[in-house]
């Protein structure tokens, strides 16, 4: 495949964030000459120095857009009270349990959108299990996994399962040839329970400051 056809996204870890050359020796380890979407991993350790990274290296042209991930809006605020180029995305955690519908105001007010990630739930049975997935699978001729992601598509979320099996990498991509009613679409509404899988604490972050990743086997 051609470079130009893939979208790759990556992100800098916060240990990072202070050393000037984080985003070349990424492009290095990655072998590519630009990033398509490039992201502060955690808002911990000194992020508006990483920030400033990625804003040089999106003037350079070795990144196509740079935004947050993790970052809840007083967080935000600081950064766009600061930023010379604005944040494109929030990746935060999102799915019918926890749909953060006040915090997609606040990014669609500053022209942000919102990426979901364990948009099913981190595998929750519970949630994949809805009665209403199943038959609303049973309708379409889809997995309740596809009726969770065809409702992140149609809510505006931009939506990175994550997978290793081939044959669900295809069934992920395969959500184009339906769509929910609005009724279906309310109806998942309803679900929203504000349960999320991942909470941040000052603990974890200053562990995540303080871990120095093994790259290429060297710490």
């Amino acid at each position: 495949m051609k470079r130009e056809e893939i979208f790759l996204e990556t992100k800098l870890w916060p240990s990072f964030y202070e050393q000037p050359d984080a985003v070349d020796k990424t492009l290095e380890r990655l072998d590519t000459e630009y990033i398509d979407l490039l992201l502060i991993h955690q808002p911990a350790g000194n992020y508006t120095a990483g920030y400033r990274q990625m804003e040089k290296a999106y003037k350079e042209g070795k990144v196509k857009a740079i935004g947050l991930s993790n970052f809840n809006e007083v967080q935000m605020q600081e950064i766009l009270d600061m930023c010379e180029v604005k944040p494109a995305v929030l990746q935060t955690e999102v799915h019918p349990y926890y749909q953060e519908r006040g915090l997609k105001k606040f990014l669609a007010k500053e022209g942000m959108v919102i990426q979901a990630w364990y948009p099913l739930g981190h595998g929750d049975k519970a949630l994949l299990e809805e009665p209403l997935f199943t038959q609303l699978g049973e309708k379409y001729g889809k997995s309740n996994a596809q009726i969770i992601l065809r409702w992140h598509i149609q809510a505006g979320n931009i939506v990175i399962p994550g997978s290793k099996n081939p044959a669900h990498i295809k069934d992920n991509f395969d959500l184009f040839d339906f769509s929910l009613t609005d009724e279906e679409m309310s109806q998942i509404s309803a679900m929203d329970k504000d349960i999320c899988y991942y909470t941040s604490t000052p603990e974890l972050l200053k562990a995540y400051a303080e871990m120095v990743p093994d790259v290429d086997g060297q710490k």
